[in-house]
């Protein structure tokens, strides 16, 4: 699923060299629930934006599902994540002018998908995360937890190989972020494969397994259950 072969990340300032990453060696397999887990500086925003291929490595070889990353042109890397790659971001991440169903179908109108099966995808990933009752609600009408997961539907409906999410919990109250982990177990169970970052060792304990940065380097990787 997803192969890391000693990737490194260097962000120059000038004469100035920070090493965000530093030989990492991961993989991870189809189905797991992954927590990547660190302080802030850790590396690990680093190691989730060229896991999601919002940033290249400086240098090593990154493999998902088979694609190899560092191979693929920049023109073709915006097709990949689209189609490869589900987001779920902290600040849900949506259209305020658009209901929860044209949010979700958003990402199958970059993929070319026709209007009637665009909708139907939407709404059935919809009633995967329990809104089937707020399809044609804005965001602005639902909470928090509703607006998460509206944003989690949407990146199911292209079948993406992974889904990224990134503090996915991190504006929420105690019982929606409860809500929202029991919903990542739910479709792990189902077959998902997820990666979630985080800063907090209460969230990544929900998760399969649990990869801690420190000052760019893997310093532990743990089975939680």
């Amino acid at each position: 699923m997803i192969i890391l072969e000693n990737i490194n990340k260097i962000y120059k300032t000038g004469d100035i060299e920070v090493h965000a990453l530093k030989n990492i060696n991961l993989h991870i397999k189809m189905k797991e629930f992954t927590a990547i887990i660190g302080s802030s500086g850790s590396g690990k925003s680093t190691m989730m934006n060229i896991l999601g291929c919002l940033d290249t490595a400086t240098s090593g070889k990154y493999l998902l599902n088979g694609l190899d990353i560092s191979q693929i042109k920049e023109d073709k890397i915006a097709e990949v994540r689209n189609k490869q790659i589900g987001f779920v971001f902290q600040s849900f991440n949506l259209l305020p002018k658009l209901t929860a169903v044209q949010n979700v179908e958003l990402p199958m109108m970059y993929a070319g998908i026709h209007a009637h099966e665009r909708h139907e995808r939407a709404k059935k990933a919809l009633e995967r995360v329990g809104l089937e009752d707020r399809i044609h609600h804005r965001p602005n009408e639902l909470s928090g937890g509703q607006r998460q997961r509206v944003a989690i539907a949407r990146s199911l409906v292209n079948n993406p190989a992974i889904i990224l999410a990134d503090e996915p919990t991190g504006n929420l109250d105690s019982k929606s972020e409860k809500e929202i982990i029991e919903i990542f177990k739910e479709l792990n169970k189902e077959g998902v494969t997820i990666v979630m970052v985080t800063h907090e060792p209460e969230i990544a304990a929900n998760c399969k397994r649990a990869i801690t940065f420190k000052d760019g380097e893997i310093i532990s990787d743990k089975i939680n259950y």
